[in-house]
């Protein structure tokens, strides 16, 4: 009975052991993105990036450089281009609270998402970010149809008030309410050549951003481009 006694009691005191597993902590980082060139809403004042994009960068995104999301059966755009919506049916999913693409909302909601893994054995997982805090800079860059990795530019900037870093069901994405955020005019957007102020890692004589839509750079970097 004793010893009986005795492995309840070493039950009872393992079960009073809580153990605390530490999350990882990430050093914070800024955090530029690549984004598919998008016209909607273009101006003198905005290169784009506030509505559906117009027939002829429809047909860049899908025919010629076959974008992923645009290509997609779930894409408006896609549906459009085959005649299975019109153009007036595309505009008021983009105008009434619909999801286009992340593009065509993203100088509307000044909101960046990490995306969603598109091959491999991950594919179909949501991203994450996982370095990004608040205050934070965020980069928003793309490059014009026709043109090449190296011409990639910058069109817009915020300081990140609001991030969440995705799990398993949604994927990650940074945005802002604040009044620390910059929309260039297009003139001002040619100018600011992305790789002017970046470099990879390993090869940073070539100027190819590669797979993924994000990669995270240091202060002295946001102090440039902001400069």
């Amino acid at each position: 009975m004793a010893e009986v006694e005795q492995q309840n009691q070493i039950q009872r005191s393992n079960s009073d052991i809580h153990i605390k597993v530490k999350a990882r902590v990430y050093p914070r980082a800024n955090i530029a993105f690549k984004c598919n060139f998008c016209d909607g809403g273009h101006s003198d004042e905005q290169v784009g990036f506030n509505g559906d994009c117009s027939d002829d960068v429809i047909r860049n995104n899908i025919e010629l450089e076959k974008r992923t999301w645009c290509s997609s059966d779930d894409c408006a755009c896609g549906q459009y281009l085959k005649c299975d919506i019109t153009r007036s049916e595309l505009e008021d999913v983009c105008n009434n609270g619909g999801f286009v693409c992340y593009e065509s909302q993203m100088l509307r909601d000044w909101k960046a998402l990490a995306g969603i893994v598109q091959t491999g054995e991950r594919k179909g997982q949501p991203m994450k970010l996982n370095k990004v805090q608040n205050n934070s800079l965020c980069v928003l860059t793309t490059r014009d149809p026709i043109s090449i990795e190296s011409e990639i530019y910058i069109f817009g900037i915020f300081l990140v008030d609001e991030t969440y870093e995705g799990d398993n069901q949604d994927e990650g994405y940074v945005t802002t309410k604040s009044k620390y955020r910059i929309k260039l005019y297009p003139k001002e957007a040619h100018k600011m050549l992305f790789w002017n102020y970046h470099a990879n890692d390993n090869q940073p004589e070539v100027p190819v951003w590669s797979s993924g839509l994000h990669r995270y750079f240091e202060d002295e970097q946001a102090i440039q481009i902001l400069l």
